[in-house]
């Protein structure tokens, strides 16, 4: 009977190793696999970098073969409850949001990204390039939403928020001058 149908012991390089083979794949019963290859939690002869790669890695590539969010209220761009960094640019969208901040109502060109905060979560929210505020919840235009903290932040002057509620947070990468649109690079850190 051929090898690939039964369980079968397997000489490489003086190791003997027990597996079964079958569908191009080796399975460990024994926690040893053939040369180059790992032993999985789940008994599966793996490549030592499917072990180790992080989650991150993996949910990257999944992220690249999805479709991109639209980055507005209805489908905002996605940041971690732990934070990260998102670059973009506004150029070429359009204004959706039209917030009060500071004593500017932000006019421009916007992208809309969502945070899922506990109550008393707290974040810095940092950007180059362009300006960001937070608001909740998020009103497309023609409402015109205050942000949290009356503040937006701009290239080297971050803004602080708490989450006074458990839920969606949304930061909106806009800016004050209908005119003004780019490239930019959002960073948002909890604290």
């Amino acid at each position: 009977m051929p090898c690939y149908l039964v369980p079968c012991a397997v000489l490489l390089a003086g190791c003997l190793f027990s597996a079964d083979y079958g569908g191009g794949q080796y399975t460990c019963r024994d926690n040893k696999c053939p040369s180059g290859l790992t032993c999985s939690t789940d008994k599966r002869c793996v490549s030592p970098s499917a072990i180790d790669a992080p989650l991150g890695d993996v949910v990257t590539d999944m992220m690249i073969d999805g479709r991109m969010a639209a980055l507005t209220c209805v489908d905002p761009g996605v940041v971690a409850p732990t934070g990260g960094t998102e670059m973009g640019t506004t150029a070429g969208r359009t204004s959706t949001i039209s917030a009060m901040c500071g004593g500017f109502v932000m006019n421009g060109n916007d992208a809309v990204y969502r945070v899922t905060a506990a109550a008393g979560d707290m974040y810095l929210v940092g950007i180059t390039g362009m300006r960001a505020y937070v608001i909740a919840p998020c009103s497309a235009a023609p409402a015109t939403p205050s942000c949290l903290g009356n503040m937006f932040a701009m290239q080297g002057n971050p803004i602080a928020f708490t989450a006074a509620f458990a839920g969606q947070h949304f930061i909106v990468v806009d800016h004050e001058n209908v005119a003004t649109s780019g490239a930019y690079t959002l960073t948002v850190t909890k604290q």
